[in-house]
């Protein structure tokens, strides 16, 4: 979803830029395109600048690392899911690099005492986004130092 954002965003500022040209072809359309549509680009970047800003205050889509387990977030900065390290059988991670972003997608397993066998606990996870993040770099280390990865 935040890839594609980013290249609809990416679309809009090349119209910004071809009705700029226009402007400059033929300037008595500056009330009626080029105003309207720098009104535009300005209001989508300051929406995207201000949600990044106040997510990060409110901590929301987060994950925490903790010396008993991992916890996620949700969009509204409860907790999503958590899982202790006593719980986890396997950690799974895909890193996808691509021409617009590169991201971590984790998947902890988990075994849970009380569970049935054939009913197996899902699984913990979240994107990490960055080709060299350094959560999963942390998550890994912790894993291992608390013993629940080898």
């Amino acid at each position: 979803m935040g890839a594609t954002m980013q290249v609809l965003r990416g679309f809009m500022l090349l119209l910004w830029g071809v009705l700029l040209v226009i402007t400059v072809v033929d300037p008595s359309q500056v009330d009626g395109n080029a105003a309207v549509m720098t009104a535009v680009v300005a209001g989508v970047y300051a929406v995207k600048f201000g949600w990044r800003a106040l997510s990060a205050r409110l901590g929301v889509n987060r994950c925490y690392l903790c010396a008993d387990g991992v916890a996620v977030t949700d969009r509204f900065g409860r907790v999503r899911d958590s899982v202790a390290w006593s719980e986890v059988t396997g950690v799974r991670q895909t890193a996808v690099a691509g021409l617009v972003a590169g991201f971590h997608r984790v998947e902890i397993s988990r075994s849970r005492p009380n569970t049935p066998f054939w009913r197996p606990a899902p699984p913990l996870w979240f994107v990490a986004p960055g080709i060299k993040s350094p959560l999963v770099r942390a998550l890994l280390e912790e894993g291992r130092r608390s013993g629940a990865l080898q």
